[in-house]
């Protein structure tokens, strides 16, 4: 939840589909609702603190009549979203790159067309996947690294911010603020989005920051106490990026010089105009910079996910050809045909920014669904197929389960609907959002791979997460989902 390149990476984009008012509310709102989801994931966490995460939480919760087919589904969802996940991060990220770019040469051709946009995604990806296929120590220096700018982009916004803007034209006025409402996402002379429409779309713009509850849960079988632990911090990681990131929006927002300026801007992100109006050129193409490179690190740490995600699932046989996948490396003892797959798959859902003006919107988009509907599928288990047999740990929400999980299945159920909705108007083949056709296309491929006939569908033949390493993982010694297993 790096909420300091989060805010600006669809910054641009939440301008014109509801203005400062619908990113203060929509974000402030999300926040909140994403808290009660994590609050409903911990409760699982601290009664199965396993490595395996929800992926097995599914499976245990569902018994032996439901656990496979939840298990089943639950590792095609989240496996889709984080795999949907990492080329929106690198693609905000190189949208960052390209408005400095812009900045710097603005007569340059080449920076508007997709194919460039392509181009610089993709590499940003093989940067990302670098270090999750060299060694863990170089990711942990990427991780260092990013948060030492995480840290200098904070500074930034709380001081460097105010400072500027009270040099240069001042702050907006409350009203400004928090009664400034703009509706921009009708392109045709006839306005077919009304303003309730486009302030409900808005709402991607902390969906997009708050998620990846499980991320801790990874560790969990290398953490003392990891029952109380890895519930805490799943809860309270949401918590602190909530909190902090609410005041960091508003002093980015009473900061702003001309919002019509930003609005009308032509940049890849016009957070970047955001900038130049406030801190110079110089000081845009810094900051962007920053941006470029904290976001390329967060795709690191999303890849590693993504990869982890593929090498569980596939050491099940869930995905076609998991017998490559599963495979280690015997010189990083790391999955790198994993690795691999998450980059070829990264590069072709990049592709649509080729040929689409909202294919950016659409990616995140899909990511957002995709992961939050893997978490509902424990969530709903633990109170319906999974009641009778589930026995909470010391720290557990008592009556408020309930309750909970259902704000959490209404917020899930509502983040799916909207996000699925047009993002502009009229809906062409260039705005065409294409969300549906992503998760309609994992909703097909995973039903149907579990009913397919003749012995070859799921339900024939897996029987959830297994839990047993192989003799070739000890040999070789292997991190599985966060464990290290030496010979």
């Amino acid at each position: 939840m790096n909420f300091a390149s989060g805010i600006p990476v669809l910054f641009g984009w939440v301008m014109y589909t509801g203005g400062p008012t619908a990113a203060f509310v929509n974000w402030t709102m999300i926040g909140f609702l994403s808290l009660i989801v994590s609050f409903s994931m911990s409760e699982i966490a601290a009664a199965l603190p396993t490595a395996g995460g929800i992926y097995y939480w599914s499976y245990a919760l569902g018994g032996a009549e439901w656990g496979p087919f939840l298990a089943w589904m639950t590792g095609w969802w989240n496996w889709a979203g984080w795999v949907s996940v990492v080329p929106g991060v690198q693609q905000g990220s190189t949208n960052f790159l390209l408005s400095a770019l812009q900045i710097k040469y603005p007569a340059a051709e080449i920076l508007d067309k997709g194919w460039f946009a392509w181009l610089l995604t993709s590499i940003g990806m093989l940067f990302a996947m670098a270090p999750n296929v060299i060694n863990q120590r170089v990711l942990q220096w990427y991780f260092r690294f990013a948060v030492v700018i995480f840290h200098v982009l904070l500074v930034m916004y709380w001081i460097w911010f105010p400072i500027r803007a009270s040099r240069t034209g001042g702050f907006q006025s409350g009203s400004g603020v928090f009664d400034h409402f703009y509706n921009g996402i009708n392109l045709g002379e006839e306005k077919q989005a009304s303003d309730a429409y486009c302030w409900t779309i808005s709402v991607l713009f902390g969906a997009w920051v708050f998620y990846g509850y499980d991320a801790s849960v990874h560790l969990a079988e290398e953490t003392q106490e990891a029952s109380e632990v890895v519930a805490k911090g799943m809860w309270m990681a949401t918590l602190s990026a909530w909190v902090m990131s609410v005041p960091t929006l508003i002093i980015i927002l009473f900061c702003i010089q001309d919002f019509d300026g930003i609005i009308n801007g032509s940049y890849a992100n016009n957070w970047a105009a955001y900038l130049v109006q406030l801190v110079g050129e110089n000081g845009a193409v810094a900051i962007l910079c920053l941006l470029w490179v904290d976001s390329t690190c967060a795709t690191a740490s999303c890849f590693m996910s993504s990869q982890r995600v593929t090498y569980a699932i596939s050491r099940d046989g869930i995905l076609p050809g998991s017998k490559y996948f599963r495979r280690l490396s015997k010189k990083s003892h790391m999955p790198i045909n994993a690795a691999f797959l998450v980059l070829a798959m990264s590069i072709i859902i990049t592709t649509a920014v080729i040929g689409s003006v909202v294919a950016f919107g659409a990616i995140t988009a899909t990511a957002t669904i995709a992961t939050n509907v893997s978490y509902l599928f424990p969530i709903l288990a633990r109170q319906t197929v999974g009641r009778k047999t589930f026995t909470p740990a010391k720290w557990n929400l008592g009556r408020f389960s309930l309750p909970a999980a259902i704000i959490t299945s209404c917020y899930i159920t509502f983040l799916v609907i909207v996000l699925l909705l047009p993002q502009l108007y009229p809906v062409t083949a260039e705005t065409l959002n294409y969300a549906p056709i992503m998760i309609g296309g994992i909703s097909i491929i995973s039903l149907v791979g579990w009913w397919l006939p003749f012995g070859y569908g799921g339900r024939a033949w897996f029987k959830g997460p297994q839990r047993t390493i192989t003799v070739e993982e000890v040999e070789r010694g292997v991190v599985i989902e966060g464990l290290d297993v030496k010979a």
